[in-house]
């Protein structure tokens, strides 16, 4: 015999009037129960949420700890992969999720990209909550339920859309979050059309992501990758390697996404022997084109399969065309920046990467500047990648 919670709505079920009349103190109990445990939740664990966010640099304003942000947590059955402090995988990316295609293998999108919408020019320095969520200890970035991807929120508008014959160039300059003069100095002098990549083992990422963020800037975070002389050569802790699985990759992966937030995509950092590992390189692209971010290879490798591997994956790409400063001598930097001028109006479009090294800083700046009367446009990095959704 079904009761009163579980019968269907406006159908009566006839019993003695003594026993019917239990239903609404029943009711009323489990809707008390139901409400302070909502309240429960609300008051308590939507703050530690946002706590998650602090953690590892991913800072937030103080205005932002209660009420304005929330973190949601989510899961997936049977995921393939292992987040960081459990032991099974909870990675899910809502209705937008990306799932490999037969026979080639490649990620495609379930539903397709809604218009491009980004954050408010006052909220640039603040991590967008359907754009965030909980993988342990972790907070990641994931596309929005309704495809939203951190890419597209988080990209600096270009002067202009699409490409209408400007010669453009995309400047990149990284090593930023390790030395706090270094970056104060990096955010402060650099025009906000440089794109800024922070190394993941900064101690205040959250801090100067906010501050790279309010001055215009968009970013990168720098993926450690293996390198052919490691462990001699080391990028750092968590690095990616060829001689880990792809759940210890991810693992790792998922450490360096969660040290800071509002970035466009990731960088590669040294990783001569990652980048040209197919094998080892296409789970953790899976992972990024899943996750909405783009992809940069610094252009240090000359047999990298980056680009290969990011059309397999879906995954937005580009590709710098040359390093600035791997001589640090003002004359040679400034040699460096005006060929890839004379590139950029040669094809339409040049790539530059560099440190930030106080050389590289100054003579950057004052070339943005320099330039500004010419024909040649300085664009974010997001605004020239190879999209393939956008397709």
């Amino acid at each position: 015999m079904s009761d009163d919670l579980t019968r269907p709505l406006g159908v009566k079920e006839d019993r003695p009037r003594n026993k019917r009349s239990l239903a609404v103190p029943i009711s009323l109990v489990l809707a008390l129960i139901l409400v302070s445990t909502g309240a429960f939740a609300w008051i308590y664990l939507k703050p530690q949420l946002v706590e998650i966010a602090l953690e590892n640099g991913n800072a937030v304003d103080e205005s932002v700890k209660v009420g304005s942000i929330e973190l949601r947590s989510t899961t997936e059955e049977k995921s393939s992969t292992t987040s960081p402090g459990t032991s099974e995988g909870n990675i899910e990316a809502g209705p937008a999720t990306i799932m490999p295609a037969e026979p080639t293998g490649a990620m495609m999108p379930k539903t397709p990209l809604p218009p491009l919408r980004r954050q408010e020019i006052g909220l640039v320095h603040l991590p967008d909550p359907e754009l965030a969520e909980r993988v342990g200890n972790a907070v990641l970035p994931k596309r929005s339920d309704d495809n939203l991807r951190p890419m597209d929120v988080y990209s600096r508008p270009p002067a202009t859309e699409g490409n209408f014959g400007v010669a453009r160039i995309v400047l990149i300059v990284g090593g930023l979050g390790i030395s706090q003069t270094g970056t104060q100095q990096a955010i402060k002098r650099l025009p906000p059309s440089v794109t800024l990549a922070f190394a993941p083992y900064g101690n205040s990422l959250g801090r100067w992501m906010q501050t790279a963020r309010k001055a215009g800037h968009e970013i990168l975070l720098q993926l450690p990758m293996e390198p052919f002389d490691y462990p001699s050569n080391n990028p750092g802790k968590h690095t990616l390697r060829t001689d880990l699985d792809a759940t210890a990759n991810t693992e790792n992966l998922n450490w360096l996404l969660a040290r800071t937030t509002n970035y466009v995509g990731v960088i590669g950092f040294l990783g001569g022997k990652f980048i040209t590992s197919e094998t080892s390189l296409k789970p953790v692209f899976d992972q990024l084109a899943r996750r909405g971010l783009l992809f940069v290879d610094d252009g240090s490798v000359k047999n990298s399969l980056a680009d290969r591997t990011a059309q397999a994956s879906l995954l937005p790409f580009t590709r710098a065309d040359m390093h600035i400063d791997t001589i640090r001598d003002r004359a040679k930097i400034k040699a460096r920046l005006e060929e890839l001028a004379q590139t950029a109006q040669r094809t339409g479009l040049a790539v530059g990467y560099a440190n930030a090294f106080p050389e590289s800083v100054d003579m950057i700046s004052a070339f943005v500047h320099s330039s500004a009367a010419s024909e040649i446009e300085f664009t974010p990095v997001s605004a020239i990648v190879s999209d393939p959704e956008r397709k």
